[in-house]
């Protein structure tokens, strides 16, 4: 007698290593997806924090950004956009949205240098600083 195909119980096999497969798989790259999208964050952190730092060095001497020692002065994003500095398309990977023109970038002056803060909504930052252009 000839066998034309699979036996319920060798379906029913194959069906239950697939989801036991499926059960370990799943989760796993869900988590890689999640830390390259923290990862790609943090680039495009640093990429903002570059632009504002490219932005100090060419316009260290100007009256208007003027920082005495262990103050700060805010920047918008927007302005970072409009003066080239920053991509106009920067878009957060954990959202899939564009940054905001208002998120604020503080520029502190610390005795010996600048440190940059992006204040978005996982960095809560004192924004009752001057802004740079308003």
């Amino acid at each position: 007698m000839k066998k034309n195909g699979f036996t319920l119980v060798e379906l029913l096999g194959v069906v239950t290593i697939l989801a036991m497969l499926g059960m370990i798989i799943v989760p796993v790259i869900n988590k890689v997806i999640s830390d390259n999208r923290n990862e790609l964050y943090e680039v495009q952190i640093r990429n903002i924090k570059s632009g504002a730092s490219n932005f100090v060095s060419e316009n260290i001497f100007s009256e208007e950004l003027d920082i005495p020692n262990n103050s700060s002065i805010g920047i918008k994003l927007g302005k970072l956009k409009e003066l080239g500095f920053v991509d106009n398309n920067i878009t957060n990977p954990i959202t899939k949205v564009k940054f905001s023109d208002d998120l604020v970038i503080l520029i502190t002056n610390n005795n010996n240098g600048y440190s940059y803060t992006v204040c978005d909504e996982r960095v809560n930052c004192d924004t009752n600083v001057r802004i740079y252009g308003e």
